[in-house]
């Protein structure tokens, strides 16, 4: 059981330290069942927000399900979405919830405050 909840812990943090803050969103076919998805958002998202940072706030693991609230910082530099590139430093918080089989996930659901993100950079909400 400890080593499970371990290796769910290890697989949640990949994607926040190592496909975001690393900017490698390739590997997410090493931690995701379904990763074209997951690679095509944050390969994009990171061309609007190169230097994007996430801190993971807080944990919570039990058996299979994983649980994470974070937080994250940078700067908008490149075309998101219909918002051309403002150089506004921004700031959002979010939750990732998951299920982890082995050492993959194999279904997460990530909620973060998009709207905060459209008024630090301007946009009409």
């Amino acid at each position: 059981m400890f080593e499970a909840t371990s290796r769910n812990k290890a697989s949640m943090r990949r994607i926040y330290e190592e496909m975001r803050n690393k900017g490698d969103p390739s590997i997410a076919a090493e931690i995701f069942t379904q990763p074209k998805g997951v690679e095509r958002f944050v390969s994009q998202f990171l061309l609007s927000f190169p230097d994007l940072q996430h801190t993971i706030e807080e944990m919570i693991v039990e058996d299979d399900r994983a649980a994470v609230r974070f937080s994250a910082h940078g700067t908008h530099t490149g075309q998101w979405i219909h918002f051309a590139p403002t150089g506004k430093s921004i700031h959002y918080t979010g939750v990732t919830l998951a299920r982890v089989a082995g050492d993959k996930i194999i279904e997460h659901h990530t909620w973060w405050d998009e709207m905060s993100l459209v008024e630090q950079i301007g946009g009409d909400v």
